[in-house]
């Protein structure tokens, strides 16, 4: 047998050292930190810091306590002036709307910081069970910065909003107590008002008919709660740990990747199915009932539609990058499920969607309205 040349053996030693180099660089990527257990999931001040900056909000440009105190009592005013005008749409009439806050920028990355931790504190406190290692480590500090700069572009955008206090705390904890607010975001409302020239007022109110519809659909239903935070708490957990009492450690993970990817496919589904339900739904509400009731609503639609035109081309990256294009593509797909089934059959249908989680609608259903007016039981109207 031919004997291998000293430069083929050198390429062997070289190749094998870099191998060695490979394995030895993992195996320290993966070794456990010694201060893990110090750690939290995401570096909530990272994320604060990240969000403020992206935000466009200069430091005491906001809203002074005395301005949001005072605007907070006048929205509430006009959500009980407009609760009652829900009536001609919502069935389960009346309710008592929650309080509402005016925000500015940093008052909404606040906000919804606490929101997200409310919705991670089961995934926070099993964390203690995975070892940190250089990789993780790595991986949560990019999350810190995704998660600050998906806050900071919604602080931009965002001109309403409603926290239900979705919390997958224990019932009798305080988190689970927490009462639900209403929220507008008045920096990016008086934008709006600014650059497309339309009534503050009547814009305020158009805005108050969709977050109201939202407390109304949660107060009115609260099978709608827990049937959001069980697949809230399954998107969570169930692909990070195993029966959701430990991390699985990464060789587990591997071995269950195909199964938790089609587990997971077929949450997030019902997760986008559930929101386009509820943001067209209350998209369907502001129409309708701000038609009837508010002056100029014409040009606040035509100027809503101007400002999702006016959109940057670095916006509509990010937005398509970080999923906020879905989240847009939610109302529309939920309103135009609204139109299609109230004019194929009748409103007393629509609301039906509201009985059980059983009611409501697949992303398929949502995409062919017929076929979901066929599970319920009533034959969609035949068209003159």
């Amino acid at each position: 047998m031919p004997q291998p040349s000293r430069e083929t053996v050198a390429r062997v030693l070289a190749a094998s050292a870099a191998g060695v180099g490979v394995v030895l660089s993992a195996r320290a990527l993966l070794r456990p930190q010694a201060t893990a257990s110090e750690r939290q999931l995401i570096d909530w001040e990272i994320v604060r810091q990240t969000a403020v900056e992206r935000s466009g909000e200069r430091l005491g440009s906001g809203l002074s306590s005395d301005e949001a105190g005072r605007l907070g009592a006048l929205y509430t005013g006009m959500a009980e002036d407009l609760a009652p005008l829900l009536g001609e749409v919502c069935n389960d009439m009346p309710f008592e709307p929650p309080r509402f806050v005016a925000l500015d920028r940093r008052g909404f990355i606040d906000v919804n910081i606490a929101i997200v931790r409310r919705l991670l504190d089961p995934v926070e406190k099993l964390r203690a069970t995975m070892p940190d290692s250089i990789a993780t480590n790595f991986g949560r500090r990019l999350m810190d910065r995704y998660i600050g700069e998906l806050m900071g572009l919604m602080a931009r955008r965002v001109l309403g909003q409603y926290d239900p206090v979705l919390s997958l705390a224990p019932p009798d904890s305080e988190l689970a107590t927490a009462q639900p607010a209403l929220y507008l975001v008045e920096p990016n409302i008086m934008a709006i008002q600014r650059e497309q020239n339309v009534p503050g007022e009547a814009l305020r109110r158009w805005l108050i008919l969709h977050e109201l519809t939202h407390a109304w659909q949660f107060s009115q239903h609260p099978w709608l709660r827990e049937h959001i935070v069980g697949i809230t708490r399954g998107l969570l957990t169930e692909s990070l740990t195993a029966d959701g009492s430990r991390f699985l450690d990464s060789q587990e993970m591997l071995k269950r990747l195909p199964q938790t990817v089609r587990t997971q496919m077929r949450t997030v589904s019902k997760v986008q199915a559930v929101m386009s339900v509820l943001e067209g739904y209350s998209n369907f509400v502001m129409h309708t009932v701000g038609k009837r009731h508010l002056a100029r609503h014409d040009d606040l639609e035509a100027a809503m539609h101007r400002r999702r035109e006016q959109r940057t081309l670095l916006e509509r990256l990010v937005m398509a990058l970080t999923g906020l294009e879905l989240k847009m593509r939610q109302y529309e797909i939920g309103e135009q499920f609204c139109d299609a089934v109230v004019k194929q059959s009748d409103l007393a249908t629509l609301n039906r969607v509201w009985e059980s989680a059983e009611m409501m609608p697949t992303m398929a259903e949502l995409k062919n309205p017929s076929s979901w007016l066929a599970r319920v039981g009533r034959t969609p109207a035949t068209a003159s």
